[in-house]
């Protein structure tokens, strides 16, 4: 019996040592845990305040640039007025160019008209004098169709040759030789009669008149 409480008492110390060990090693295990969220919650104060520094130091960047791009812009925008008032003279200066440009055209275009208009009178006094020369040949001829025929096909008296298809220079060389008594043969003399009356003008037309046969 005495053994048995013996062993009852030894076996609840036992026991009774096993809990208090438990609940040291709990109360250990409760601190540690605490000092570790003590450290956690350090470090995450320190990140914290690293991560303010950052975005302080950020929004300080972003203040400066934005100070230089407003002076920049302020540049810009100057430099745009310059260019701006260097255009507006350019195109005052280009303005004026166009306009002396415009009045010297006006005037050349003026004194063109005026030119062309004397050169319409002068080509019409000189179709006037064409055509008063042509009737002239016309009539001159005239007294040349009775011997060589109305488009001076003909032989004159059946002796003189064909004068149809001959050109104006031969022509005209032909009767100034009549009239200076260079050239001719058998109608010679009856031509020399009728060409004298001539003047060199005469002979031109007439011979200009004949070719056109």
């Amino acid at each position: 019996m005495k053994k048995f409480i013996i062993s009852t008492v030894v076996v609840a110390g036992l026991f009774s040592a096993c809990g208090n060990k438990t609940e040291e090693t709990n109360k250990n295990e409760v601190v540690k845990t605490e000092q570790t969220h003590e450290v956690k919650k350090e470090e995450t104060k320190s990140a914290a305040h690293k991560v303010d520094a950052i975005v302080a130091k950020a929004h300080e960047k972003t203040k400066e640039v934005a100070v230089k791009v407003e002076e920049k812009a302020k540049e810009v925008k100057e430099e745009v007025k310059e260019v701006a008032v260097k255009v507006e003279e350019k195109a005052k200066e280009v303005k004026e160019e166009v306009k002396e440009v415009a009045v010297k055209v006006e005037e050349k275009a003026e004194d063109l008209k005026e030119k062309a208009n004397n050169l319409m009178g002068k080509l019409t006094s000189k179709k006037e004098e064409v055509k008063t020369a042509s009737k002239t040949a016309a009539q001159l001829f005239g007294a040349c169709a009775g011997c060589h025929g109305a488009d001076a096909s003909k032989k004159a008296l059946g002796k003189s040759e064909v004068v149809k298809g001959w050109d104006s220079a031969k022509i005209e060389a032909a009767l100034n030789g009549y009239k200076d008594g260079s050239y001719g043969g058998a109608m010679k003399g009856i031509m020399k009669g009728q060409v004298s009356k001539l003047s060199s003008e005469d002979i031109k037309n007439l011979a200009e008149h004949i070719s056109k046969f």
